[in-house]
């Protein structure tokens, strides 16, 4: 018996990377750590938190031109530099760079502290050829987009019940998997969703196929009787259809599947 769902028809594609090598371009940062920013000449501190949990306390005195950092138990003032871009401060011991919200901290020249936002990078685009730009910087709960080249468009993350959500006066963002949507005062001025069919299929043994095909990617889910989710990626096939990875080959035509593991059947109606 089978069961299919056909779920959206639009042709469009979604890339997904990470960048965090793009965390340090201007055009993402999110809030800067960058004293010339700051718009007082009274101190202002900021705290930073690496991937092994260290603490790096950051107090900028513009009007002196210095930094006071705090760091393992240790305090030391560092006298202000001149960058070509972000922050620069150094003494005798130790020097703090930075640019946005990216701090490394140095020690008799060794990295001691490095921080750097998570970013990721999405472009989008619709079956009416619109494309949307995305920078999602997950560490600040940020996201700039970009319609069509236009204008940077500032959105904070909200609470979700699934999917993501991010807003601001004006405009709004949400999505799940590779699905989007982003309005303005309510209007819907872009979207995006994958083509998707679900299908359901049994055997004879009462075995149970659960495949959710994405043919905007060119993918497949696939779940056997209930258990872990099994990622297959299509292939070219001389007729039928063909997805596979490292330990499963699915192979179909018409309404007859075949799912085999390590060269095994596990499933065949």
């Amino acid at each position: 018996m089978k069961r299919n769902f056909l779920i959206v028809a639009m042709l469009a594609t979604l890339m997904i990377t990470s960048c965090k090598d793009n965390a340090k371009q201007n055009n993402v940062d999110a809030t800067t750590t960058e004293p010339t920013t700051m718009a007082t000449d009274s101190p202002v501190t900021i705290s930073k938190t690496d991937n092994d949990d260290n603490t790096l306390e950051m107090t900028f005195d513009n009007s002196k031109d210095i930094a006071t950092i705090t760091f393992n138990g240790e305090t030391a003032e560092l006298a202000g530099q001149k960058p070509a871009s972000g922050i620069w401060y150094k003494n005798d011991v130790y020097e703090l760079r930075g640019k946005g919200n990216d701090v490394t901290l140095s020690k008799n020249g060794k990295v001691v502290f490095e921080h750097e936002d998570v970013m990721i990078a999405v472009e989008s685009k619709n079956e009416n050829g619109d494309v949307l730009n995305l920078s999602f910087n997950t560490t600040a709960g940020t996201v700039k987009a970009y319609l069509n080249g236009g204008e940077q468009i500032d959105l904070t993350a909200e609470k979700a019940a699934s999917g993501f959500w991010y807003k601001n006066d004006q405009y709004e963002l949400r999505g799940k998997g590779n699905d989007l949507q982003l309005t303005k005062d309510g209007s819907v001025i872009f979207e995006h969703e994958d083509q998707k069919v679900f299908i359901e299929t049994k055997n004879t043994q009462g075995d149970v196929l659960n495949m959710t095909f994405n043919n905007t990617e060119g993918t497949v889910q696939a779940y056997l009787n209930g258990g872990d989710q099994i990622d297959l990626t299509q292939k070219k096939a001389a007729s039928g259809i063909w997805y596979s990875n490292e330990h499963f080959e699915l192979r179909g035509k018409g309404d007859s599947y075949l799912l085999t593991k390590d060269g095994k059947t596990v499933f065949s109606n």
